[in-house]
This record gives C-alpha cells, structure tokens and sequence, in this order.
C-alpha cells in the first residue's frame, strides 16, 4: 500500500485485510433517494450548507452541479454528501464505508499499479475526468467506462467523484499492519480517494493519491461507495 513518489502516500509498506465486499459502482442519487424515503437518510437540501472545509479554509460551493434533484441524473454518482451522511446511508444497507486499505486495495489489486486499469496514463476512454472528452462536462452515470476497472471489476474508482473512506487522516508507517483505519476523534478531517471529473493531473487520478477534507464537506466532487464485511 502506498507509493514511494506521492506528498501523503510514503513509505510502501505491507498491509493485510480481512475478507470484505464493495459495492461495484459509486452510490447513485436513486439509491440514495430510496434511503431518504425509507427514513434511514435524513432529507438532504442540494443547495443547504454547501461548503469545502479544507484544512484552515472554508469555502462556500455553488449547488448548481449536484446530483441530487436533478432530472435525469438518477443513475450519476449522489454528490454534495458530507462524510456524516455517507456513512449513515451505508449503514443503513448494512455496510460502512471502506477504510482506506480496502479501498487501495479493491482499486489497484496486488501488482502495485499506479490505475484501475494499469499503469497507462489516463485517457477519457477510461475514465471521467476533467473537460468534455470523454462525453460528460461533470459527472457521468456509473460504470460508463468499463475500461478502467479495477482488477477486481470495481468502476469509477478513478474519476467520476472522489470517494470517502472511513479514515481519519495520519501518515504510513514502514511496519506491516492489519486492517488498519486512522480512527480520529468527531469532527477530524477525513480521507477521500479517487479523483473526480474535474481532475486532469494523472497524479491526483492515481490510487494511491490521499486528500482529505472536514468530515462536513460537501461538495460537488466528492461522493462515495460501502464496504461490507464477510464471514467465512
């Protein structure tokens, strides 16, 4: 886990997981919705409390390219989620959100490629990424670029909308771990993994690329995917 080139990403060290699933494909704003009207989301408001909490900064977002509310976008990626709300929906389905381990893992697999899909840099043909090559001005319905799955036939792990993972932020270490997770105390800023449509440095596309935001972020880039466990 980890790159040896990447701000955040060093040392490589060894990491062993328990067996868990993850979901294919992003959280859509039809499942979301369904959480909502089954009451295990509280309503959401696209244009309340929008906000990019980063580091010291606050930074007030426009609503006008959520997901949610929009006709049409049913089957795009639910956006403008706050890490809060990301991990009530998956645990209303059971799940949680994946840590960042699992996450790395279920994009890159164990040959330490740099991509879901190898180590070519990115091109539209694999991903939704920034301008409007590869058919979408922001975000895209998920699973719409089968050819950057991940090894494991996860879609949208690079691109789309960035993704939160259940860590809180801190550096590697060198020593090998299991099942690592980054708790931190209420209101720490949490990582998310992935990159999202409006990226087009292949660094920032990477999977092993870490950012990090206060966990009341939302944001019309970043949304997310759960993790379930598996007993054997």
């Amino acid at each position: 886990m980890g790159a040896p080139d990447l701000d955040m990403a060093e040392p490589l060290h060894q990491v062993t997981l328990s067996p868990y699933c993850i979901d294919k494909t992003e959280v859509t704003v039809a499942a979301f919705r369904t959480c909502v009207q089954d009451g295990g989301c509280p309503p959401t408001d696209a244009t309340d409390g929008l906000s990019w909490e980063k580091k010291t900064k606050k930074e007030i977002i426009k609503p006008e390219f959520c997901t949610w509310g929009k006709i049409g976008f049913d089957q795009h990626p639910m956006n403008c989620v706050d890490w809060n709300q990301a991990t009530t929906y998956c645990a209303w389905t059971g799940g949680r959100l994946p840590t960042e381990a699992e996450w790395e893992y279920a994009a890159r697999g164990t040959d330490g490629r740099k991509y879901p899909w190898g180590n070519e840099a990115p091109v539209p043909m694999r991903l939704n990424m920034s301008g409007k090559d590869d058919g979408w001005e922001r975000t895209a319905p998920v699973g719409s670029y089968p050819k950057g799955a991940s090894p494991f036939g996860a879609l949208d792990m690079a691109g789309n909308v960035w993704e939160w993972t259940a860590d809180g932020v801190a550096s590697y270490d060198s020593k090998a771990v299991t099942n690592p997770q980054q708790s931190r105390p209420a209101g720490s800023p949490r990582i998310f993994r992935g990159g999202g449509w409006h990226n087009d440095a292949p660094a920032r596309l990477r999977a092993e690329y870490r950012d990090w935001g206060g966990p009341g972020t939302r944001v019309d880039f970043i949304g997310f995917r759960c993790a379930h466990g598996v007993k054997l």
